[in-house]
């Protein structure tokens, strides 16, 4: 826990940053496995570009990618992610494992819908080499 709340503290100081300059910051909650519940930390430092911190009950996610959204109404991103798991995560899987893939997220009316494939990197005896992640959430 105290490991999620440090890299919260720095994720949220270099988000004040980049705020008021190059681009804007957006948070949300998501429903996702294989982490349950997360927090989603997002922002843009340059036009189109985004990096997003998604530290949850049974992991975290850092994502970079392409994203964006209109007037917070339509929404969508494509990133590449590394997923570190910890606590319980959903699925039966063990903790202490990193999983690297990709991600595709798309959001209505402040609605969000995503979707990834995972493959092991990191950890001993993973309970699988591959995992699928989706989710839902409010936010981008």
């Amino acid at each position: 826990m105290k490991k999620i709340l440090f890299v919260l503290a720095i994720f949220c100081i270099a988000a004040n940053a980049f705020a008021g300059k190059r681009g804007t910051v957006a948070l949300g909650a998501k429903l996702t496995t294989p982490q349950i519940l997360s927090l989603s930390l997002s922002f843009y430092p340059y036009h189109a570009w985004l990096v997003q911190l998604e530290p949850g009950i049974g992991g975290g996610k850092l994502n970079i990618g392409l994203g964006g959204n209109y007037r917070y109404t339509i929404g969508a991103g494509i990133k590449m992610s590394i997923l570190q798991l910890w606590g319980k995560p959903m699925g039966g899987l063990d903790v202490d494992q990193t999983y690297a893939g990709g991600e595709f997220e798309w959001m209505f009316k402040g609605v969000n819908f995503n979707i990834g494939l995972y493959g092991h990197i990191a950890g001993e005896n993973p309970t699988r080499d591959m995992i699928f992640s989706a989710g839902i959430g409010i936010g981008f």
